[in-house]
């Protein structure tokens, strides 16, 4: 069976996608109804190391993943690959080829520095007179991985995000003349990720970065989105991306965790339908990772 081809389904419509982490993440995703999914570095740091998201992970950690997810899953697959995880670009490149043979459809290649991650901010969210400290690679040792990265996806359909985060200490002008540069070297699509999180801002970078962009994380304050799908495909923003499977799969676990040490036995956890929400055929396929089918050709191969 071929998979959906991903540049193909955003011409046609914008995706509004989950981060995931793991494979239950992602069959958990395509059983919801998503059309994609994103791979979430700092999801990985979290779910595999046990850390921050603070440059943790490494290439080969993250590439495992994808390979991993790749093949459980038809459902297309971007990943956060931060910075390449080098700052040479020809080791981007190289990265970058490894991504493409290990499945993934789409990528980001950000300019952060060595010192990345959105937990370093803490500090200044708790002392906002603190000078922001969000230290990024210069533009054009920037576009110089986007190059690499472009170069690296010549003659396939994978798609090349160009990240900037430039926006958080050099402001939105900056960061959308990067984008605009990054544009003219090929890339497929933009993301301005640090300060993009209204339809307001989404309107002014539109203005000047025309094309597909990415809206990073939508999320909601008191009940209330941030942004409306639909007003954002008008900006050219057609691909949507949310963080919400770490949340769901903790809360889950502490839920039944906890009714069951309470009720010392497993009848909580055994009879929750999760008020019928999810088919239990689909939710056991996901949770055996179709042993039955397994099942069947190990017999086959028996057969001899």
């Amino acid at each position: 069976m071929t998979k959906p081809n991903l540049k193909e389904m955003l011409s046609r419509q914008q995706l509004f996608v989950p981060c995931v982490y793991d494979c239950m993440s992602a069959k958990a995703a395509e059983i919801a109804g998503f059309k994609a999914m994103f791979l979430s570095g700092g999801a990985i740091s979290y779910s595999q190391n046990g850390l921050p998201d603070m440059a943790f992970s490494t290439a080969d950690e993250m590439i495992a993943v994808v390979e991993r997810i790749t093949n459980v899953t038809d459902l297309p697959l971007m990943v956060d690959a931060d910075d390449g995880y080098g700052e040479s670009p020809v080791v981007v490149y190289h990265t970058v080829k490894r991504l493409i043979k290990a499945g993934a459809q789409g990528f980001c290649i950000d300019d952060n520095t060595g010192i990345r991650g959105f937990e370093r901010m803490e500090a200044v969210k708790a002392d906002p007179s603190r000078p922001l400290e969000h230290p990024v690679i210069s533009r054009e040792a920037w576009l110089s991985k986007i190059k690499a990265s472009v170069e690296a996806c010549e003659g396939t359909d994978v798609l090349v995000i160009a990240r900037t985060e430039c926006a958080l200490q050099e402001g939105f002008d900056e960061a959308i003349e990067r984008c605009v540069r990054a544009r003219e070297l090929g890339c497929d699509m933009t993301l301005i990720c640090g300060g993009l999180n209204d339809l307001e801002t989404a309107k002014y970078v539109n203005k000047y970065d025309k094309g597909w962009k990415m809206f990073p994380d939508i999320f909601s304050v008191n009940g209330v989105p941030n942004a409306e799908l639909d007003d954002l495909a008008k900006e050219g923003f057609n691909l949507v991306t949310f963080h919400i499977f770490e949340k769901a799969a903790l809360y889950g676990m502490m839920l039944y965790g906890s009714q069951n040490i309470k009720n010392g036995n497993t009848v909580f956890s055994a009879t929750h339908d999760l008020k019928g929400s999810v088919d239990p055929g689909e939710l056991e396929k996901a949770l055996t990772m179709n042993r039955d089918l397994w099942r069947a050709r190990a017999r086959e191969f028996l057969d001899v």
